[in-house]
């Protein structure tokens, strides 16, 4: 099984876009099929036989009028514009109905009006209407379910009609008329509305680069990034974007983080310093060597991540889903049992099948199928302005769940910059100590070995060591000039049977040890990031328990806990621990989310409700583990994501119980209206106008989720 995603362009409407998901579901080379409407992507998972987008739009075309274009994702597809052929030809239509209604009301005195009016009325409407005929159509050709809004105002326009010939009441004829002309203005407005969103949200998630100045000999050559590869020289310039991850050669710049870690403060540029694509040039101009490919970039498999994200759909989305296929079934039902019941009891049959028809129109389910999915998308570009990815709407639902988080210590809650505080020598030298203790862990990648090693001359190590290994959450042994030396926490020594006397010192320790001889040990010192205060009074503000789980000494975590106010943690782990004690603390009602670094913590992560990994901007395991990944180190946008999640949530909630409220109370004002033999004081074009123009307001409501600033409160 094969799976692929692609853009898709050119749904009117997100009832549209569910439609033809659901008929491309059916297709028997397909697995699944997601699209993604807010953000026009289609994502495929194929059985055996991979689809061409072609192939795909012609099964999309069986159900679905609409214009579609489906192309790769690494192609660049215009958005709709209001001057599209497509628009101009319907204004046109519009106009020539509105001509129409205007004769209507012209020819009102005239010999045999009613029959002109007809006339004139019948040709307008299926110039301008023919499409929304067309499509219920074709739904009954192919077998799908017909009942939308392409059903309910093929029956309000065809019923007015109707109405006006029975009752021989020509005004009725511009009544459905402009039902239509309306329907397709305000389609028209949606459309548009909808682009500004998605074309705001793109933008605000849009990493990548389209060209890259590479160095060749003495000259500078424009490329794609795909074409650049590792060792190559990169010129990025004033008011340019840094196309690939490299480490800076020459130059001098202000560059501006904000697009990957959220982070306004421009930072200024170090030789040898490493810097990521994405990142824009404030001022000045840089040289860079690039030390990975475009696509093993952190911010190609974001982008990836961000353009995938639809097919993890959040249970407002699949609320959605369940709502359109129940709910305008339950409007058609409601408005023909108004219609007959009350045309039977009045015998006003004209009066109540006009009453009937607007609640047809009013019904129409588009308000709250397009904006709630566009609430959440939103949310995701605006994490992604803060730094943030977060991998699916889903995970939105999760975060919005939380009421515990399990952290880890190092790098996380602490800078993870150790500083080796004071050496400790036992039977040997200062120096031979810190000989031995460096040769043992030149080769490890943890922050503690990296502290050890800084400022130290690597150079003639490798040359002296043999058999190096690593004992999980104890520390590393090697083999250096024949002498077996080991490097760890006390529980590595008492494993080995080394005698030694444990040292009481705050901090980390690390004990070394020579052919099971006792050398000493040293101390070093990590300072408590700034944000982890604020994040722990935070989440106390919103009632969310922070849980410490860490591998240092429970000394240590007690102090570290003391100054957080962190009221629970479980010291001297192992990563097996870990796992065992983060399985207890999911024992709750609500979601639990670990936070690690992406690496050491990646069992946990995966195992949390809700895995976050810190500093994932050069972190690759980060970005492959987690659900979300905070793109810098500051613990504090934990509790943006949830903030995040939290808005989302409400905004949709809003939107569905607010679109529910002006539908059942226009539905209600034209029933009681009707009763009371007002039937004209709410007219079927006004209708038209409350759906659409709800459609509109809750659009934007969702899209101002983008342009919110998530500000940092005193708690």
């Amino acid at each position: 099984m094969s799976r692929k995603s692609y853009r898709i362009c050119g749904f009117d409407c997100a009832a549209c876009a569910l439609k033809s998901e659901k008929h491309l579901n059916k297709n028997e080379n397909i697995e699944e099929a997601v699209i993604d409407f807010a953000k026009d992507r289609l994502h495929v998972s194929f059985k055996d036989k991979e689809l061409s987008p072609d192939e795909l739009k012609t099964i999309i075309a069986e159900v679905e009028d609409d214009p579609i274009q489906i192309s790769d994702l690494s192609e660049n597809v215009k958005p709709k514009t209001l001057f599209t052929k497509e628009n101009i030809f319907k204004m046109i239509r519009i106009a020539i109905a509105v001509v129409v209604i205007v004769l209507d009301f012209v020819l009102f005195m005239a010999p045999n009006y009613f029959w002109y009016a007809l006339g004139i009325s019948t040709g307008a409407l299926f110039l301008v209407a023919y499409e929304i005929y067309w499509a219920v159509i074709k739904n009954i050709k192919a077998k799908v379910n017909p009942i939308d809004e392409h059903l309910l105002l093929t029956m309000c326009s065809i019923g007015a009609f109707v109405v006006g010939v029975i009752s021989k009441e020509a005004h009725i004829f511009a009544d459905g008329l402009m039902v239509v002309a309306l329907y397709e203005v305000g389609e028209i407005i949606k459309g548009l509305a909808t682009n500004k969103s998605k074309a705001a949200i793109s933008s605000a998630i849009e990493l990548r680069v389209n060209t890259a100045n590479k160095v060749v000999g003495s000259d500078v050559k424009e490329v794609s990034p795909e074409e650049l590869k590792v060792g190559d020289l990169v010129i990025v310039s004033i008011g340019e974007r840094i196309p690939v991850d490299g480490v800076i050669k020459d130059g001098e710049a202000e560059i501006d983080t904000s697009s990957l870690t959220g982070e306004f403060v421009p930072v200024m540029s170090e030789i040898d310093k490493e810097v990521y694509a994405g990142c824009l040039i404030k001022s000045g101009s840089i040289k860079i060597e690039v030390t990975r490919e475009y696509k093993d970039s952190a911010v190609s498999k974001i982008i990836e991540l961000i353009s995938s994200s639809g097919a993890k759909k959040s249970k407002a989305d699949e609320f959605v889903t369940k709502f359109a296929r129940w709910y305008t079934p339950l409007v058609l039902l409601v408005a023909v049992l108004t219609l007959v019941i009350g045309g039977a009891i009045t015998k006003d049959w004209n009066t109540w099948v006009i009453l009937g028809l607007k609640m047809l129109i009013v019904g129409c389910p588009c308000a709250i199928v397009i904006s709630v999915p566009l609430a959440y998308f939103s949310s995701l570009g605006l994490a992604s302005k803060n730094g943030i990815v977060i991998k699916g709407t889903n995970y939105l639902d999760s975060l919005s769940e939380l009421r515990k988080v399990v952290s880890d210590k190092t790098g996380t809650l602490t800078k993870g910059v150790f500083e080796i505080s004071k050496v400790n020598p036992v039977n040997c030298s200062k120096e031979e100590l810190m000989e031995y203790l460096v040769a043992a862990e030149y080769l490890s990648n943890h922050p503690i070995a990296k502290a050890i090693c800084k400022h130290q001359n690597l150079q003639n190590y490798g040359d002296l060591t043999d058999n190096y290994e690593e004992f999980a959450g104890l520390g590393v042994s090697i083999e250096y000039k024949g002498y077996f030396i080991l490097a760890g926490n006390a529980g590595l020594l008492k494993s080995m049977q080394v005698e030694f006397a444990e040292a009481d010192e705050f901090g980390s320790i690390v004990y070394v040890s020579k052919d099971n001889d006792y050398l000493g040990y040293v101390v070093l010192s990590d300072e408590i990031k700034e944000e982890s205060y604020e994040l722990t009074k935070a989440l106390k503000s919103k009632n969310v328990e922070l849980v410490l789980l860490t591998g240092d000494k429970k000394e240590n975590a007690k102090q570290l806990c003391v100054q957080l106010g962190i009221e629970k943690y479980h010291a001297e782990l192992l990563p097996e621990d870990k796992i065992s004690h983060l399985e207890k603390e999911m024992n709750i009602k609500g979601k639990v989310a670990f936070v690690g670094d992406g690496i050491n913590d990646a069992a946990c992560i995966k195992e949390a409700d809700i895995g976050i990994a810190m500093g994932g901007i050069g972190s690759d395991a980060a970005v492959e583990n987690a659900d979300v990944v905070i793109m810098n180190d500051n613990p504090r946008k934990i509790f943006d994501a949830f903030r995040i999640s939290k808005i989302a949530r409400h905004t949709s909630i809003f939107n569905i119980i607010f679109a529910l409220f002006i539908k059942i109370s226009i539905e209600l004002a034209a029933f009681l209206t009707s009763l009371l033999g007002y039937s004209e004081a709410i007219p079927m074009w006004a209708a038209v106008i409350a759906d659409t123009g709800l459609t509109v307001v809750l659009v934007v409501n969702s899209l101002l989720i983008l342009y919110r600033k998530i500000k940092h409160k005193s708690v």
